[in-house]
């Protein structure tokens, strides 16, 4: 096994859990069950202990991919030997099982398939009983591999053969029984699921194609049973290539979250993504027992502080590897302010009030804490005044306060959204008249071009001008961007997608369409085949870095797009 480039990488998704394969079809990601599950498949963040499963054809030549619509049904095409060969991969839904089922419809060619399940991400050996000649059952997971042709299992590694020719199937699922017309029927049903949830979304206009291709990726990393949508599915996967910065983003970030719904709330919706995030939030309070969120909640509403590392080689060598994640402590006032950015965007839409005593609580909280330091949007671990933290606090107070009946209460969070303003003017400002990353900075961050779509400031405020010309100065590479890191040379790093993405959305503020859509375009040169991005890009070996695919991008990519079309449409 070889750890595939990013840039390979496919998902499919029950909206429950997802697999990733590359182009010729090898899994080399998959947690049953569940997103933050252990990891049975884990080759992608280490080749020699990892689980991975292969379709092994001799001299293959990758040829094309594409899902069936806006679904989550992966269609590959390989070359082999002149001859074509077309597989589908999916995740049934709807069904009576739920796992992975891989499908070849008469192999012109002969083939083998390969697997090795590995419990604990990779570091232990799985139980494996062989119960039929095409059934291995393993009880540990409580999962049963089925195969229309024999399976052989020869130390933890499982071989199956298919002469040319023939049809085939395989599956990894949660059910003991399974036959091809089960296949069949299970494929119909997750059709017939993805037509559904297509139904709540949709968008016509500039960069059509790729609006929908980001679509797919948002809704295929929405955990159902509580519509919390992932940062991304993975962990470990590097922002540096051979560094430390290794994380795990398998949570419901509430900031991304947030922003997520900001993005999809502009579009054509029939609501259900409104209600699902606003009772997310709600319910991981309550479940809590809290009076404002944390950072983020684990994908079933709970509270996650518990991390460990995992003695893994990493993604190309890059460690250390952990589950769970360091900043669950962390306050992060950006997060409260962009809950209530999104509520905002909702009861504008929407012109209801959901979930308003949890919205009161966060409202308060801000009036009470903004004079905090916090730890910013980019989770350092050094607490500053942060500027973008204070603005959206801000503007978040502003945004609420028409919805409040009690006047007083009203008043109150427009008086503190006034006290914030004048300390941003008082101390966050640079010396040559940029609003700094943080107080007495004199470096400036892209975040700061997240306050003109927001409202706090006019794309054309003589201090936003001054920060984004500070950033085109310091921060720019070719029409993508750099963010300011505290701890960390963020020159080593790659391009930050998503605040790429927030300036062409500054951009069209602006009235320059020709550089929003300069941007976006080179945004989109940075997404896969099948128009998946990562957190981050390399421009200069032009490969993907971070976790994948990364949410807080396609939504980002969405917003910006939208924006382009209200302006040009």
């Amino acid at each position: 096994m070889k750890q595939p480039p990013i840039s390979s990488l496919a998902v499919i998704s029950d909206r429950n859990a997802c697999a990733l394969l590359d182009r010729e079809g090898t899994i080399s990601w998959y947690c049953p069950g569940a997103f933050d599950h252990e990891a049975v498949f884990s080759s992608l963040i280490d080749q020699d202990k990892g689980g991975y499963w292969q379709i092994n054809f001799s001299n293959s030549i990758f040829l094309n991919r594409a899902f069936e619509k806006r679904s989550s049904i992966l269609y590959t095409c390989l070359q082999v030997n002149s001859q074509q060969v077309k597989f589908i991969d999916f995740m049934p839904m709807n069904s009576s099982f739920k796992g992975i089922c891989r499908k070849i419809s008469r192999s012109p060619v002969a083939f083998s398939g390969e697997l090795s399940l590995r419990s604990d991400y990779g570091l232990q050996a799985m139980d494996a009983i062989q119960t039929h000649a095409e059934v291995i059952h393993f009880p540990s997971k409580n999962l049963w591999l089925h195969s229309s042709h024999p399976i052989t299992l020869e130390n933890d590694v499982i071989h199956y053969h298919v002469t040319a020719g023939e049809s085939s199937w395989a599956a990894l699922t949660d059910c003991e029984q399974l036959n091809e017309p089960d296949i069949d029927e299970a494929l119909q049903l997750t059709r017939e699921a993805w037509i559904n949830i297509e139904a709540h979304i949709n968008y016509e206009g500039p960069f059509e194609r790729e609006v929908q291709n980001s679509l797919r990726a948002l809704q295929q990393m929405v955990y159902e049973p509580t519509g919390g949508i992932i940062a991304a599915p993975t962990t470990g996967l590097p922002e540096v290539i051979g560094g430390k910065r290794n994380y795990d983003y398998r949570f419901v970030w509430m900031r991304d979250a947030a922003l997520i719904t900001s993005s999809l709330v502009g579009l054509q919706t029939d609501g259900k993504v409104e209600r699902s995030f606003m009772s997310f939030v709600s319910g991981a309070m309550r479940k809590n027992h809290q009076s404002h969120v944390s950072c983020f909640y684990g994908i079933d509403q709970s509270f996650r502080k518990n991390f460990k590392y995992l003695s893994l080689a990493g993604y190309q060598d890059s460690r250390p590897l952990m589950t769970g994640n360091t900043a669950a402590d962390q306050f992060q006032l950006d997060a409260e302010a962009s809950i209530l950015l999104a509520c905002g965007a909702i009861y504008a839409k929407t012109d209801e009030r959901p979930e308003w005593e949890i919205v009161e609580s966060i409202a308060d909280y801000i009036c009470r804490n903004w004079e905090r330091k916090d730890n910013g949007i980019w989770e350092e671990e050094q607490a500053q005044h942060y500027t973008s933290s204070k603005a959206l606090a801000a503007r978040a107070l502003e945004v609420m306060a028409p919805y409040q009946n009690n006047q007083e209460t009203a008043e109150r969070w427009r008086y503190n959204a006034g006290l914030i303003r004048k300390f941003i003017n008082e101390n966050c400002l640079t010396s040559y008249g940029a609003l700094a990353v943080h107080a007495g900075s004199e470096d400036v961050d892209i975040a700061c071009a997240l306050l003109a779509p927001f409202g706090f400031a006019k794309a054309d405020d003589k201090y936003l001008k001054a920060t984004i010309n500070a950033i085109e100065k310091h921060y720019s590479d070719g029409n993508l961007y750099r963010r300011h890191l505290q701890e960390f040379d963020s020159n080593k790093e790659g391009v930050f997608l998503a605040a790429s993405c927030w300036m062409a959305h500054h951009y069209v503020l602006a009235g320059n369409l020709d550089k929003a859509n300069a941007i976006l375009t080179a945004v989109q040169n940075c997404a896969n085949d099948l128009g998946y991005f990562s957190e981050e890009y390399d421009t200069e070996n032009k490969i993907m870095l971070g976790n994948f695919p990364q949410t807080f991008v396609h939504s980002s990519f969405i917003c910006a797009v939208n924006a382009l079309e209200n302006t040009v449409g």
